[in-house]
């Protein structure tokens, strides 16, 4: 590039060879602007067609500590499943609380992406047997 624009700076000064000077000039607009210009468009079409072809997407919303009635309402608003995969009796909350999801809070998934939780059980409550003497 710097010996092009020698070149045309030489020859320009010198005011000799006007022909070569608009050939040179010629050369030097199409190798450093207008190539890589149209690289560039042709690029930018790519990187939008490419990004039009991914599924949408959205975040998860967290839905520890909910219920699985309100959990469900929660993720179906933004395009989620729900899926109970363990239940949990030593959990220390109420029966039917989900305490752990998967995957987590603020991901961004596809669209119908299945959220899988885990739910709190209540143990039965057993007394021990009374001693009688």
């Amino acid at each position: 590039m710097r010996f092009i624009l020698g070149l045309l700076i030489g020859y320009s000064i010198r005011g000799k060879q006007r022909a070569l000077i608009a050939t040179l000039a010629t050369i030097a607009f199409i190798v450093f602007i207008l190539i890589p210009g149209i690289a560039l468009s042709l690029l930018a079409v790519s990187v939008h067609r490419e990004r039009l072809s991914r599924p949408p997407q959205t975040t998860v919303p967290t839905v520890i500590g909910l219920s699985y009635s309100n959990a469900e309402i929660k993720l179906r608003a933004v395009h989620l499943n729900l899926r109970v995969l363990a239940r949990r009796d030593d959990a220390p909350l109420d029966s039917g609380v989900i305490v752990f999801q998967t995957p987590q809070p603020g991901e961004r998934v596809d669209y119908q992406t299945t959220v899988g939780v885990t739910i709190a059980l209540t143990r039965a409550k057993t007394e021990p047997p009374s001693s009688k003497r």
